[in-house]
């Protein structure tokens, strides 16, 4: 089933559908504690906007209501990576925080859709004139 989402939504590109699994690939010797993760919800990125890892911003899309967003420990990112989801499910985004748990810093939801995009704003590229 397609999902119409608004702006800037309506680029959501998914990565990985909801069900599949994704390896981190970290050798055994390491200390992060996630190995790779399940998705709950489809996953994947918008345009037009980009994370701190330097990709486009990720984005989980689900079939309920719930809109929100959490921060992730990443050891080569200081201040972590943010990660947000759209149209989320109760059970939906329990499913995506406990798989993400062990490495979440800091959580939260948007009770207003503009809440949201204020939020995701600072992730804006800005193109410069002449660029």
């Amino acid at each position: 089933m397609l999902m119409k989402l608004n702006p800037p939504f309506d680029t959501f590109r998914i990565e990985k559908y909801a069900g599949e699994y994704k390896d981190f690939g970290l050798p055994p010797e390491s200390t992060y504690p996630l190995r790779g993760v399940h998705y709950a919800v489809d996953y994947g990125d918008i345009e037009g906007y980009v994370g701190e890892d330097g990709a486009n911003l990720d984005i989980f899309v689900g079939q309920g209501t719930v809109n929100g967003f959490f921060r992730v420990f990443r050891p080569e990112l200081p201040d972590g990576e943010h990660k947000f989801y759209v149209g989320l499910s109760e059970d939906e985004e329990k499913s995506v925080l406990a798989e993400f748990g062990p490495v979440i810093i800091e959580q939260g939801r948007f009770e207003r859709y503009d809440e949201f995009l204020a939020a995701i704003e600072k992730f804006k590229v800005r193109v410069t004139e002449g660029s």
